[in-house]
């Protein structure tokens, strides 16, 4: 017992001794130009530029447009018409706003932003639309419940998509086309096949608080009419949604290393973000109630 009792002082005194505070110096931030730019068939582009806010900074959530930018100048080309961008400011952020070029298939547009006496730019091409092939409800409860789309993938691998939906109903009628996590996929295990899939209800982001507020925030409800659209990309442009959804994931959980993601501009280390050609299919649906 004596020695038992011995043994066990003698551990606990190594880990009281072996104890020692650890100052950990975190690498000077680097403030990056964020890009999140996008073209729609038959749509102007658009483009918000903010400033990136340290993961340890103060930044004041409550003046979100103290990190975005103003004066910077923005182009958007088909190689042909040379749209320059106009700054507009609505309430849901500030942004910058083509006039001139609408989305087309097939085309390659280039988006180029020159800012703090330096140019970026990168490219994305219009695809051809892929569309949905039926919609429906299944209910989760008396009233609630989520829309799924049954779908033929064409045959041939290398199809990527991304989804979003609006509610178009008055009382709980949506300003933007949403987009869930996770709201991207690929053809790699469904090449060529029909199958039905379906999406949480996605945040409108001039509402994220009244989202994360409502209990039933996933689901659709009983008398809304709901527009899907689903939209086909590029694979570069998908790898960069695909991995910004898992870096988001990872950070709500402790115990998973965070994703590095795929910015559409490489390794540059001043620039992040994305500008999306969105092939885009439309699909409504009124949710009525049980029978």
């Amino acid at each position: 017992m004596k020695n038992k009792t011995y043994i066990l002082i003698t551990l606990t005194s190594l880990l009281f001794a072996c104890r020692k505070d650890v100052n950990v110096k975190l690498p000077d931030y680097q403030e990056k130009l964020v890009v999140e730019g996008s073209i729609e068939t038959g749509k102007n582009p658009v483009v918000l530029l903010s400033i990136s806010v340290p993961y340890f900074g103060t930044f004041d959530f409550t003046t979100p447009e103290k990190a975005f930018v103003k004066g910077a100048f923005v182009t958007v080309s088909d190689g042909t018409i040379i749209d320059t961008l106009s700054e507009i400011d609505p309430t849901t952020g500030y942004i910058y706003l083509g006039t001139k070029i609408t989305g087309q298939e097939g085309k390659t547009y280039t988006l180029k932003v020159r800012y703090n006496a330096k140019e970026y730019s990168v490219q994305s091409t219009l695809l051809a639309p892929v569309p949905l092939d039926s919609l429906y409800f299944r209910w989760e409860e008396d009233s609630l419940g989520f829309i799924w789309q049954h779908f033929k993938e064409p045959v041939g691998l290398g199809n990527n998509y991304r989804w979003f939906s609006k509610r178009l109903n008055t009382k709980y009628q949506d300003n933007f086309f949403a987009a869930p996590l996770f709201s991207v996929f690929d053809d790699k295990f469904i090449d060529g096949k029909a199958f039905d899939f379906s999406y949480d209800r996605g945040p409108q982001p001039d509402k994220i608080q009244a989202w994360r507020d409502d209990p039933k925030r996933n689901w659709y409800r009983v008398g809304d009419t709901v527009a899907v659209k689903f939209t086909h990309i590029g694979k570069t442009e998908y790898d960069f949604w695909y991995t910004y959804y898992q870096n988001k994931a990872s950070n709500s959980n402790p115990f998973s290393a965070p994703t590095n993601v795929k910015s559409m501009f490489g390794q540059q280390e001043d620039v992040f973000g994305a500008f999306v050609a969105y092939s885009t299919s439309f699909d409504t649906l009124v949710v009525k109630p049980k029978p």
